[in-house]
């Protein structure tokens, strides 16, 4: 009687439940199956797609940045670093660059050319730890104070230059080429021949002096006349050189016959 009882209220009690429990599991059944569906196909994509905004390269200065940007196809900048040239540390305590003349040679004595003809100049270069890229090559005459320029932006690498005196054209309004003693200029063209010489640095140059002069045409033996001669003058010195010569002959003669004479 009591397993009875208890099957009848364990029944009742499961007819009351059990609309519940199946309105709930109809209800979760199919939102379950939709949330699957959902994450498992893509979502559509929209009608009208809005383009990706892209900024533009950014402006740059070569002041304000040290490298420069370029864009690519992607429209991504791409940068490369400026290349600077480094500088060279020479010690203060170095003697400057100098140049060394070897042609014409100058333990041969004093050199003289004839304006008209062809000059050769060749150097080198002594003590030179910063390199220029040219130098300038010039001619100073003492006689009428003028700079003659030879060679201008003359390479480091070519130490020599030919002067044609020949065909060479003054510029700027300057004067012929004229008699007297030139000095040989050689300096950075950079710089300036009354630069101050710093060590390791090409010094000016004005170590080489020589005499340039304008020939004469020729004159024959008979008819040449001597500027500084004077044949009046010579002609009368000699006139008064015999005449002494003679007189001296003569008081000679008479003292050496009147000593023996009255010799006792």
């Amino acid at each position: 009687m009591h397993l009875l009882k208890t099957f009848v209220l364990s029944s009742v009690f499961l007819l009351n439940i059990s609309p519940c429990v199946l309105g709930s599991a109809l209800e979760v059944g199919p939102n379950y199956r939709r949330q699957a569906r959902e994450t498992s196909d893509p979502e559509p994509a929209s009608s009208a797609s809005i383009p990706e905004r892209t900024s533009s390269p950014a402006r740059t200065t070569g002041s304000d940045t040290p490298a420069s940007r370029s864009t690519g196809r992607n429209g991504a900048s791409s940068s490369s670093p400026t290349t600077r040239a480094k500088a060279t540390f020479v010690d203060p305590r170095l003697p400057p660059g100098g140049v060394a003349i070897k042609t014409p040679i100058t333990t041969s004595g004093s050199q003289y050319y004839k304006i008209g003809q062809k000059i050769t100049f060749g150097w080198n270069y002594t003590s030179l730890i910063v390199s220029p890229s040219a130098v300038n090559v010039e001619a100073f005459c003492s006689g009428n104070s003028q700079t003659y320029t030879i060679a201008q932006n003359l390479s480091i690498a070519k130490p020599s230059v030919v002067w044609d005196t020949g065909s060479f054209q003054p510029q700027n309004g300057q004067p012929p080429l004229a008699m007297g003693t030139y000095t040989l200029l050689i300096y950075d063209e950079k710089s300036a021949i009354t630069a101050i010489p710093v060590a390791g640095n090409l010094a000016p140059f004005n170590g080489l002096r020589f005499g340039m002069y304008t020939p004469k045409p020729y004159t024959p033996l008979a008819d040449f006349e001597c500027p500084t001669c004077d044949t009046s003058s010579a002609v009368t010195l000699d006139t008064t050189a015999i005449r002494m010569l003679v007189l001296f002959s003569t008081l000679f003669s008479l003292s050496f016959g009147l000593f023996f004479t009255f010799l006792p």
